[in-house]
């Protein structure tokens, strides 16, 4: 439970608490406080209208935050509600205009009047109060149903009390002698009822919702039956006891104002900052500069990338005319004025433009960027630009790799050639394991690759994934291949290997690549090995003495995401008959059915394998079982079988 609930929970047990002990109180130490109220009892007609008018203040509140509200809701069931206040603040009004000593223009018998006003009210506010409680969602409206609503409201409460003033006479009689009737007393009981329903419905359903307007409700119930409980045990309309149920009556009334204030004013004002926390959220997580000008070119929204890539800070540059901070001049070093500025042009013009440009950081320095100027409109209006931008620094440092790519693509047959070239033939095994690889490419090249090395009494051995396929992929395969044979194994854990490799991948790959890896050594003394995942499936060991499977893996980060990733290294010991499993993705995915992407379809295939057989051609037959149901190939796919004999 959110800690404001539980807070909201304990300030509401401790009114209830409070609230009860001063209503037995009052009935209970009737002396104490007669003698107490007395110097009060001689203003009571003041005190009665302050307490009264604070009821019709908060009425016209709850009816005027509805008429607000309902243009941006169109809910009946709050129109409906909201519009009944209407009608309570009129029967409240004329309860006070017929009080003993307010007015004199009502020639009447003023005590039966005014409590016929007194009982209208709370009629309506207790049948409006229990129609929100008790009903569904009855849909829409119309705006122009909001004149009705509230017209009908008012004009039936004018002509229920016309009514009371000529007829009162002939009803019931609801005081006699200063005391309430048996009648007064049935409509009090009445109300006490009602409220009793709504307490225990919005009880029942705070406990699923957690609410705090279901809160409110119950405490407004809560202070609303103790109102009417007063009211039908006063001796007198101006003793302690009806005083008491005028407090308690405005502390109902008080909750009701902040219901209204719960659902009107404060959550539409949290869905918004919600809103607007997430939308600065998505800014915030795009690789791309993304920054807002107003007609004037004043910043108005500017995310966290764009910042970083022009050093400043969101204080620097909010409200700031943003053209000259970091768009003021050329590549050239020649002035750029507002007037040549493509993204002036757009907030004039409201054409899209899209172009390499010129940016200028804090500290002076320029980097080339694409930019893309798009016009901020609102009601046909054009009121600012929305900008996004990128980095085209190393693009153009790539410009060269560019052309060498175009060449390979030339010569694709040729490169596939020279790629599986790459691959290790495990000529130079040592005794004792077994080691037998394939990799398939999606298409001509793969992004996919593993390699061997045996160094002293080290096997080194590792299976990585490249993001993307063809050549771009081949190429940064072939970078990363290179890479991991400048390592000394003897001396570097497999986590120092990846925490290199990671580096150099952050440095050479592009922005939108990076590498899982999984790597190895296997030392031939000890028969352990030492392993470290950085992204990638966790390899397959399968114990061939007690026949069980283990994962092994360190949930480290991909490689080439973040420059200073750190990695970890985990140990276990290789058994004689042991298999271990190292593949790719591609090899596991099943894109043709609702099948998890996991590697229970492998570990089938192997315990019906014939284990015996050399590493090599068990991989080549675990790869085409894995294959044999012709579903879609969408990737490269690579196995690598590491067997201790």
């Amino acid at each position: 439970m959110p800690k404001r609930i539980q807070q909201t929970e304990k300030k509401a047990h401790l009114y209830m608490l409070s609230s009860f002990a001063v209503f037995l109180s009052l009935i209970s130490f009737s002396g104490l406080f007669s003698s107490a109220y007395g110097p009060l009892k001689n203003n009571f007609t003041l005190i009665h209208f302050v307490l009264e008018f604070v009821s019709i203040a908060v009425s016209a509140i709850i009816a005027s935050n509805g008429w607000v509200a309902f243009t941006h809701t169109l809910a009946m069931n709050r129109l409906l509600f909201s519009s009944a206040f209407v009608a309570v603040a009129f029967f409240d009004l004329m309860h006070i205009l017929t009080f003993s000593g307010a007015v004199t223009f009502i020639e009447t018998d003023a005590s039966s009047l005014t409590i016929w006003f007194w009982v209208l009210g709370r009629l309506a506010q207790s049948a409006s109060l229990a129609f929100i409680v008790f009903s569904t969602d009855r849909g829409t409206a119309p705006r122009s149903t909001r004149w009705l609503t509230y017209g009908c409201s008012l004009l039936l409460a004018v002509l229920i009390s016309i009514m009371v003033i000529l007829y009162s006479g002939s009803w019931p009689a609801l005081v006699q002698y200063g005391h309430p009737t048996k009648v007064k007393n049935a409509a009090e009981y009445l109300f006490i009822a009602i409220h009793l329903l709504m307490l225990v419905k919005s009880a029942i359903v705070y406990r699923k919702q957690k609410k705090i307007e279901l809160l409110l409700i119950i405490l407004s119930s809560y202070s609303l039956i103790f109102s009417s409980w007063l009211m039908t045990l006063y001796q007198s309309p101006y003793d302690y006891l009806s005083f008491g149920g005028h407090l308690f009556k405005v502390l109902g009334y008080f909750f009701l104002v902040n219901i209204i204030f719960k659902v009107n004013i404060e959550h539409p004002f949290k869905q918004v900052e919600e809103f607007s926390r997430r939308n600065q959220l998505l800014l915030d997580s795009v690789g791309e500069g993304i920054y807002g000008l107003d007609s004037d070119g004043r910043t108005i929204f500017i995310n966290k990338s764009a910042l970083r890539m022009l050093g400043y800070t969101e204080k620097e540059v909010m409200g700031r005319k943003l053209h000259y901070l970091i768009h003021y001049k050329k590549e050239n070093g020649f002035p750029y004025s507002p007037k040549e500025c493509p993204i002036r042009q757009t907030s004039l013009d409201g054409i899209n433009r899209k172009q390499e440009s010129f940016f200028w950081r804090k500290d002076g320095t320029g980097f080339p960027v694409e930019l893309d100027a798009r016009a901020l409109l609102q009601d046909d209006e054009i009121i600012g630009t929305v900008t996004t931008f990128i980095d085209l620094t190393e693009a153009r440092k790539l410009q060269k790799l560019e052309l060498e790519k175009q060449a390979v693509d030339v010569e694709l047959e040729l490169a596939a050639s020279v790629q599986q070239s790459l691959l290790p033939k495990f000529n130079h095994i040592p005794p004792g394991v077994d080691l037998g690889g394939i990799s398939v490419p999606y298409r001509k090249l793969s992004g996919d690759f593993y390699k061997a090395v045996f160094q002293g009494s080290q096997l080194v051995f590792g299976v990585a994934d490249i993001c993307g396929k063809g050549v771009p992929a081949a190429i940064e395969m072939a970078m990363m291949t290179y890479s991991m044979e400048q390592f000394n194994h003897l001396r570097e854990e497999p986590h120092h290997v990846l925490e290199s490799l990671n580096r150099f991948a952050f440095k050479y790959m592009s922005d939108s690549s990076f590498v899982t890896m999984f790597f190895g050594n296997y030392d031939i003394r000890t028969s352990t090995f030492s392993y470290s995942n950085a992204g990638h499936e966790p390899a397959l060991l399968f114990r061939e003495r007690t026949g069980e499977f283990l994962e092994l893996t360190t949930n480290n980060p991909i490689l080439g995401v973040m420059e200073c990733a750190l990695y970890e290294t985990k140990h276990i010991h290789i058994e004689s008959g042991d298999l271990l499993l190292l593949y790719t993705d591609g090899l596991t995915e099943n894109r043709s059915s609702s099948a998890p992407d996991d590697n229970q379809a492998l570990r089938r295939l192997l315990l019906n394998s014939d284990r015996t057989l050399p590493a090599r051609e068990l991989s080549k037959r675990l790869f085409q079982a894995m294959n044999h149901s012709g579903r879609p190939v969408t990737d490269d796919q690579t196995l690598l079988i590491f067997k201790k004999l």
